[in-house]
């Protein structure tokens, strides 16, 4: 009886382990809400999170600064980060699913009263003063013409903010949700900055580390989670949720 005690529960603990969650570190920027706030909360969170417990996978956060979550990932301390554009400099480093995270459109915004008006950063004059968010990707024609201008790059929003105020910088580049967000929680008035024209469109993805044996799976893994959400109607609906969840935080 004792043995046959013993047996049961070593196949009850066997079982129990290859059923366990299976569980991921995910290095969450804290500075881009409503896609990922200060506790790395918001819509990118809540699109992971949906994606992967559909194949039982649960996210764990460590939240920090965009860059050095960029840093994590590419050594290999964290399995993955989120909201990063996929572009030639950034396919060097990570690996990438097929199925973006969500779609974002990043503008050219300016002092009011600027006379400045780019339509690419083609047409961005040598020695601009640009603001943008450190280690951000702008997309990959800003990355050919950046070297010839003056760029003053920041940790976060509300700085990038108070430098077109101040009239510190010439242009910023700031993707427009983001941008409005920001100015909510400043409580300052829309109207203190003006958006100009479109820099880029952008396919935000979660990268992957290439110093991960897992990294390829659970990037195919997530990219099935995310047409399985879009495929029921829920990938909406999980993104009007989160944007509420937060917007009620302010």
């Amino acid at each position: 009886m004792a043995m046959k005690a013993i047996y049961f529960f070593l196949m009850l603990c066997a079982a129990t382990y290859g059923y366990a969650q299976q569980e991921i570190v995910i290095a969450a920027e804290d500075s881009w809400p409503p896609f990922s706030n200060e506790k790395g909360e918001g819509i990118s969170l809540a699109l992971v999170s949906a994606a992967l417990k559909l194949h039982d996978i649960q996210a764990k956060l460590l939240v920090v600064p965009y860059a050095r979550a960029l840093n994590y990932t590419e050594t290999g301390k964290v399995n993955a980060c989120w909201n990063v554009t996929r572009q030639p400099s950034t396919e060097a480093l990570f690996l990438f699913g097929e199925e973006p995270l969500l779609v974002a459109q990043a503008s050219y915004f300016y002092a009011p009263g600027s006379p400045l008006d780019f339509s690419s950063p083609a047409e961005i004059p040598d020695k601009t003063r640009v603001g943008i968010i450190i280690d951000y990707e702008y997309g990959a024609s800003f990355s050919q013409h950046q070297q010839r201008y003056d760029v003053i790059a920041v940790p976060n929003q509300d700085q990038l903010i108070k430098l077109l105020v101040n009239k510190r910088v010439d242009v910023a580049i700031m993707f427009d949700d983001v941008a409005s967000y920001t100015l909510k929680t400043m409580g300052v008035d829309g109207n203190v900055i003006k958006k100009g024209q479109r820099n880029h469109l952008s396919d935000i993805y979660v990268a992957f580390s290439k110093n991960h044996a897992d990294s390829a799976s659970l990037a195919k893994k997530l990219d099935n989670g995310i047409r399985q959400l879009k495929a029921s109607g829920e990938y909406q609906k999980i993104i009007d949720t989160a944007l509420l969840k937060v917007s009620a935080g302010l």
